[in-house]
């Protein structure tokens, strides 16, 4: 789950870091969403669209007797074409982690855990998105506020 997890983090930080370098520090202090978006991903989005997309979309692939590699990028897209309406950027930078979600919820439902991969897949879900909303903010925060890197102009003491 480790190295799913590290593994979905891969465009989140390759683009932060891109644009961190392209427009400055203050890009890592752009808001990102509102308090809505916020609380949906942390506590709405893992277990509803693990539930829709991995779960539901798993067993209507198997069911269909589709090969494993087939169920797993199939879900990964379609998880990755729901997130259309964030913005023509978000199903690509989702892509890879929807691979993850899809491959590890579909590595327990192989083995007859359904509920395990659930459970799992929902956590991984939940600490991708806990990851954007609340530990790459926490990072320019702490840069700002002790090394006075970036433009937030707040906290500093001149």
């Amino acid at each position: 789950m480790i190295a799913f997890y590290l593994l979905s983090l891969i465009p989140i930080v390759a683009t932060t870091a891109f644009y961190t370098y392209t427009y400055g520090e203050s890009y890592l202090g752009y808001p990102r969403g509102n308090l809505q978006m916020f609380l949906s991903a942390l506590f709405f989005a893992p277990w509803f669209e693990t539930l829709l997309m991995n779960v539901a979309l798993t067993k209507l692939f198997s069911k269909m007797k589709c090969r494993a590699t087939t169920t797993i990028v199939a879900v990964a897209l379609i998880f990755a074409a729901a997130h259309m309406g964030n913005g023509w950027q978000a199903p690509i930078l989702v892509l890879i982690p929807g691979l993850m979600f899809s491959w590890n919820y579909y590595l327990y439902f192989d083995k007859g855990e359904g509920i395990w991969g659930f459970l799992s897949t929902t956590v991984l879900h939940f600490l991708y998105n806990f990851t954007i909303f609340v530990i790459i903010p926490l990072i320019y925060l702490v840069l700002n506020i002790y090394y006075n890197v970036g433009d937030l102009g707040i906290f500093m003491i001149r």
